[in-house]
């Protein structure tokens, strides 16, 4: 079953569904933990029974700390399955003038095991 949590100003759209986990928008949630924790238990939820590869898109427009936080988390948490065997990629798209969010791929991508791909958007 999908967890889906629709775009809205401050929240990015998120689908957890089988193969396919996507984060696209604004993270700007007023209130992190009150947004982020059920995504946090609908990721330790798939990654009971994952697909046998998952693709991960992250597009995030902007990002404020608190979201930072719980998207590390959230990539840690899908870690632990991919060093357990299951396939992850991750694909991180950045606007191409967003250099915080193209830093931001780039810290990630030296923390997190998984394979990920880092691409500018037009």
């Amino acid at each position: 079953m999908a967890f889906l949590v629709n775009e809205t100003k401050t929240t990015p759209f998120v689908l957890i569904d089988s193969g396919e986990i996507t984060i696209k928008g604004r993270s700007i949630p007023e209130d992190s933990f009150e947004f982020y924790e059920p995504v946090l238990q609908a990721c330790k939820s798939y990654i009971e029974k994952p697909a046998k590869h998952t693709s991960v898109t992250v597009h995030l427009e902007y990002i404020n700390s608190g979201s930072k936080k719980y998207l590390t988390n959230i990539f840690n948490i899908l870690e632990k399955s991919y060093l357990d065997g299951h396939g992850y990629d991750i694909t991180w798209i950045h606007d191409i003038d967003d250099e915080a969010l193209l830093d931001l791929g780039n810290d990630l991508k030296g923390i997190i095991k998984i394979p990920i791909s880092i691409k500018s958007s037009v």
